[in-house]
């Protein structure tokens, strides 16, 4: 009988228990509907405020996006220049000849019309083959491997550039290492193409980052031919700067041949059109490791490459 009682009890506890919950599930389902039906009669009747608080909130969000780093601001403008973009030209390195020959589009949007040929050094790390859409990094002076540095230079691929002739002291000019200029037209560098300073500034303005390079070899220099260069070792006054150097106090633009002249040498590339000016320097990067890095292989950079005619043993760039 007590057993029964208790059992009895259970059952009325657990009605009461069942009740109370479906009555606050109602209440809260009540509540919410009250809350619902108030969001929207408050939105039905201020629509104009709430358009203005989600314009406030897009103005914020726009204000916090974070500026560009001022090197990756020098990137951009650099590739958005009036009327060059990184279809413009397509570039052939040929290794054989050592020429760069520049191409851009004919009228079918085939890159068959020759704009210029450039005589350059390639080098044992250079890649042989392939085509690599241009990295397009940019430095109006940059430390290089074997501690040298080069001017105007524009990365290619990894650690393979376009620059100057290196020279022995960063931002000067007249401390070319002019045996190595004397190497132009002929395989000198460690990887890098290293071209005249008035080529270099050619690339530095006009070859975008996306452009694509090829590489391959011929006998066959280009549709313009191999261009040629000075050879500048035997003049002692001179042979410090590159002959196709635009900055003021180049002392070739008074000689010819060693001879004092008014005249400014002629210039070693053959071309098609007029280069572009002297580009807005920028800040030289910190000194490289030893290896060249491309999308395909990584290799040495060292050179072996003995002094003779003012080149530095142990130059790698």
């Amino acid at each position: 009988m007590e057993k029964f009682n208790l059992s009895k009890k259970g059952i009325i506890v657990t009605i009461i228990t069942t009740v109370l919950i479906l009555v606050a599930g109602t209440i809260c389902f009540a509540m919410i509907k009250i809350n619902n039906k108030t969001i929207e009669t408050v939105i039905e009747d201020d629509e104009e405020q709430a358009e203005n608080i989600i314009e406030e909130a897009n103005v914020i969000e726009e204000e916090i996006v974070e500026e560009p780093e001022e090197e990756e601001k020098e990137k951009q403008k650099e590739n958005k220049k009036p009327g060059i973009s990184s279809d413009t030209y397509y570039v052939k390195i040929n290794l054989m000849a050592n020429v760069v020959n520049i191409y851009t589009k004919d009228a079918n949007g085939n890159y068959t019309v020759p704009v210029k040929a450039l005589l350059c050094s390639t080098g044992k790390a250079t890649p042989t083959s392939g085509k690599y859409r241009l990295n397009g990094t940019k430095h109006r002076w940059h430390t290089l491997f074997g501690g040298v540095y080069g001017q105007y230079t524009t990365a290619i691929v990894g650690d393979i550039l376009f620059h100057s002739v290196p020279y022995s002291r960063n931002g000067d000019p007249s401390s070319l290492i002019y045996g190595y200029y004397d190497k132009l037209g002929s395989k000198a560098s460690a990887g890098c193409i290293r071209l005249t300073v008035q080529d270099a500034i050619w690339v530095y303005n006009n070859i975008t980052r996306g452009t694509v390079v090829e590489f391959y070899s011929d006998p066959n220099p280009g549709p313009l031919g191999k261009p040629t260069a000075q050879k500048i070792s035997s003049n002692t006054t001179c042979r410090g700067w590159d002959p196709t150097d635009p900055t003021p106090g180049n002392p070739w633009r008074n000689y010819v041949n060693n001879t004092p002249s008014q005249s400014t040498p002629a210039q070693g590339g053959q071309t098609t059109e007029k280069p572009i000016e002297n580009p807005k320097p920028a800040e030289p990067e910190k000194p490289k490791d030893n290896t060249i890095t491309t999308e395909n292989t990584i290799v040495d950079n060292t050179t072996t490459e003995g002094a003779d005619n003012n080149i530095p043993s142990g130059i790698a760039e």
